[in-house]
């Protein structure tokens, strides 16, 4: 009889352990940690511009109203980092590029590209990057693109465009040449961009989204703009 008494005795006890051990259980469970988001922030403000060279002045461009023959020149543009509108140079144009160019960025992680968006008679919007020798002819059959550096061709009279062979770390984008090519009659609109980046988190969905870029709009003979 005693021992049935025993019995009915630690029943209750056996059931408080057993709470006992879920709440343990219930109280030890980690909360799940939302991932963290981080918000893009560019620190990169270098100026820079497209600019036309006239003598020994920088003339900032804005907006230009061309033709697209097939193969003519749309124009050639010189790049340059200041958000000035004239500039005059007191030297050769590659020796003050690449004098303003130390100056701002002396560790040498910032680089340049090129945005070139366009629009059809069709209404279809196009837009691609530019960034090295190796894309220039990217979408060719509108649009030839041509990158120069004049710093590393100073005193030459005549020097040819950049191919990927001769591009480096060294290499600076000092002139860029647009032309038309058999497929520019389509074309209604153009915006040439220019911007500097140091990495890939500089762009979404492969359009530049950092703060330091120049956008000219080059309107078309017989076109709205």
């Amino acid at each position: 009889m005693k021992k049935i008494i025993m019995i009915l005795l630690l029943i209750p006890l056996l059931f408080v352990g057993c709470t006992k051990k879920e709440i343990q259980k219930k109280e030890v469970t980690p909360t799940p940690q939302k991932e963290k988001v981080i918000k893009y922030q560019d620190e990169n403000t270098t100026p820079i511009g497209l600019y036309k060279l006239n003598g020994n002045t920088l003339n900032k461009l804005t907006t230009m109203k061309k033709s697209l023959a097939i193969e003519e020149i749309v124009d050639t543009f010189q790049i340059f980092p200041s958000k000035e509108d004239t500039i005059t140079l007191n030297g050769q144009f590659g020796e003050e590029f690449n004098n303003k160019w130390q100056e701002l960025n002396p560790n040498h992680n910032i680089k340049i590209g090129f945005n070139i968006k366009y629009k059809k008679i069709s209404g279809e919007e196009v837009s691609y990057n530019i960034l090295g020798p190796a894309n220039t002819m990217d979408n060719w059959e509108y649009f030839m693109n041509y990158l120069y550096d004049d710093y590393a061709n100073q005193g030459k009279g005549f020097y040819s465009h950049l191919e990927e062979k001769d591009y480096n770390s060294n290499t600076l984008f000092t002139t860029f040449k647009m032309q038309a090519s058999y497929s520019s009659a389509e074309v209604t609109n153009i915006k040439l961009t220019v911007f500097t980046y140091d990495t890939e988190d500089d762009f979404e969905n492969n359009e530049y989204r950092g703060n330091s870029s120049y956008t000219i709009n080059i309107c078309i003979d017989n076109y709205d703009c």
